[in-house]
């Protein structure tokens, strides 16, 4: 079933992207940027792996609109989880179903001309709906909320850094303390209190032209005002450009130092560009 769902899924973005209006080609460049302003279907095909031993998985579709003078974007994300427990879960040790959808906007409200050094300033917010259920580990149960900023800097036309802070947020308590944007908590699938995390993130990518693809390094430290815990993971990203409008990368983050609870993500993401 699993299989079906995302031969669906990549069906229907080939399918919008060869309606889509014919441009130029995107460069890795922009493929591999986290602030890009471009319509574009993203496919995200996760593997959560926790230090109990329980694995989640998940199917991420996103669908993404921007405005043609690339300032505002707009965002939609249903994610499919299948949890896998570790321990005693009353015979809901193996399920599947649908997680928190999550909405976003993207503005950016300072650009720059220079072709090297700060080029621009991204501004966005996350709203996640409490649709997935919380006590089989697929959903935070409450709305969260992340306000971010990141900024865009090249130091050379192919090395390029992109830090940025973000703060996600909840008004009521959630079980979400794995330590990684409110992800559900393996160990414990009951309420931990309001989510209350600030998470500064630097990546660094460095293109490859010849290659037409893309090597980064992303440091990330979160901390939970909660729990007063920190958390420090590394993540790696090797993308590639698949024809003109086409992208794919795999990412892997590791888990570093703090409280061990969530200590491997891979991640293999599609993105499919419309205009």
């Amino acid at each position: 079933m699993r299989y079906k769902i995302i031969f669906f899924l990549i069906s229907i973005a080939a399918i919008l992207q060869a309606n889509a209006q014919q441009t130029d080609m995107v460069t890795a460049n922009e493929a591999s940027n986290p602030a890009l302003v471009r319509s574009r279907v993203v496919l995200d095909l996760d593997t959560y792996f926790f230090e109990n031993g329980s694995t989640f998985y998940a199917i991420k579709p996103t669908y993404l609109y921007s405005v043609k003078n690339q300032r505002h974007q707009f965002g939609l994300s249903i994610p499919f989880f299948h949890n896998v427990f570790n321990g005693d879960y009353g015979g809901y040790e193996n399920t599947s179903g649908i997680g928190d959808i999550k909405m976003t906007y993207m503005a950016v409200p300072v650009v720059s001309r220079n072709v090297l050094g700060f080029e621009r300033l991204s501004t966005y917010i996350e709203l996640s709906a409490p649709t997935g259920e919380e006590q089989l580990g697929r959903g935070s149960g409450v709305w969260m909320y992340k306000p971010a900023v990141i900024a865009t800097f090249h130091a050379t036309p192919g090395v390029s850094f992109y830090p940025e802070v973000r703060y996600q947020f909840s008004k009521n308590s959630a079980n979400s303390q794995s330590g990684s944007d409110g992800l559900p908590d393996a160990d414990d699938p009951e309420e931990d209190g309001k989510v209350q995390t600030l998470t500064f993130e630097l990546p660094a990518v460095i293109v490859v032209e010849n290659w037409n693809g893309w090597f980064a390094l992303h440091a990330q430290y979160a901390h939970s005002f909660t729990e007063e815990v920190g958390f420090f993971y590394m993540r790696m990203d090797l993308g590639k450009m698949i024809g003109n409008k086409t992208s794919a990368a795999l990412n892997i983050q590791k888990f570093i130092a703090g409280q061990p609870r969530l200590d491997l993500i891979i991640q293999a993401k599609l993105q499919f560009f419309l205009r």
